[in-house]
């Protein structure tokens, strides 16, 4: 077996998981407000369940 060094990727890791961080940093610091973040959790929940019942429904007809 070759032996490497535990740290061999870490700075390259660190640097990118900084620039990801300040890039996201970036976009606004702002979250959704909360009826809008379970409004479209609620909606996308029920547009697939209703989507698995349609097709299930017209898969036994």
């Amino acid at each position: 077996m070759i032996p490497a060094e535990s740290h061999a990727f870490a700075p390259q890791v660190r640097v990118s998981a900084r620039n990801d961080y300040q890039m996201a940093h970036d976009l606004g610091d702002e979250k959704w407000p909360v009826w809008l973040r379970l409004v479209t959790i609620i909606g996308l929940s029920s547009g697939l369940w209703g989507a698995i019942i349609w097709a299930a429904m017209t898969a036994f007809r």
